[in-house]
């Protein structure tokens, strides 16, 4: 794990608990809209298969407390969620349990961007995966470009990566066509004490494009800007922000 990887680790494990909170706003209008969005990220779901002994499975990475898990979950066969952060895990878990899903969604502790991913999360259960799902955490990941292509080798073949994540805003997109920002330049004014775990500051449609073919992922790519904004509470002050959900399959 790297340092900015861990750096992530600590501050999401510190606002594990109150995470929910903080982001409600946000967290339901990205429930609201994965559900309504359900058919335009993929057509393989429990009620689309024509075989139903056929299995539809996620892995939702930097799962957090499960929001996309939770929102695709009674058209799923089988849900994995891996975090970095302990508690955030525990969350998930937690969710899952109230819900009554733990037969078929369950969250892991691991590192699946780092040099040295455990040998257990190599192999099934957690490849050969339908869809792939990165929620509001592209912009954490020290190296977008990387991320996509590692977790994209879990896809299998004409599966899909769905990504959730914020529009550049004007005077902040620094497109290098693999979606880093060099010199994690977050301002705390914008994001508060999050600021350190920042790498990119949002990812425009070029980019993404780019970002899924570089992923080997060049079928059916989808950007859309979603109308209504995240608005959410960090240090006392009131943040707005506009974010996009993508799409794109394996061949």
């Amino acid at each position: 794990m790297t340092d900015f990887t861990e750096a992530n680790r600590q501050y999401f494990d510190k606002m594990a608990t109150t995470y929910e909170e903080k982001f409600a706003q946000g967290v339901k209008v990205v429930a609201e809209q994965t559900s309504q969005h359900r058919l335009w990220i993929s057509d393989r779901w429990t009620d689309t298969i024509t075989n139903p002994d056929e299995k539809v499975r996620m892995l939702e990475y930097a799962c957090g407390p499960g929001v996309i898990s939770m929102a695709l979950a009674p058209f799923l066969s089988e849900i994995i969620g891996i975090d970095v952060a302990d508690k955030m895990v525990e969350a998930f878990n937690r969710n899952a349990a109230t819900l009554e899903l733990s037969d078929k969604m369950i969250g892991h502790v691991a590192d699946l961007l780092g040099d040295n991913v455990p040998g257990e999360f190599t192999k099934s259960p957690y490849v050969d995966m339908d869809i792939v799902a990165v929620s509001m955490a592209l912009h954490h990941f020290e190296h977008p470009d990387v991320a996509l292509q590692r977790l994209g080798q879990r896809v299998k073949s004409g599966g899909t990566l769905f990504i959730i994540d914020l529009v550049p805003q004007p005077g902040h997109a620094h497109d290098h066509g693999h979606g880093h920002d060099h010199g994690h330049g977050a301002s705390k004014h914008e994001f508060g004490d999050a600021a350190h775990t920042i790498s990119t500051q949002g990812f425009s449609e070029e980019t993404m494009r780019n970002l899924f073919q570089q992923a080997g992922f060049d079928v059916g790519f989808k950007y859309e800007a979603i109308s209504e904004p995240l608005v959410f509470k960090m240090d006392g002050k009131s943040h707005s922000k506009s974010i996009f959900f993508a799409r794109a399959q394996r061949a």
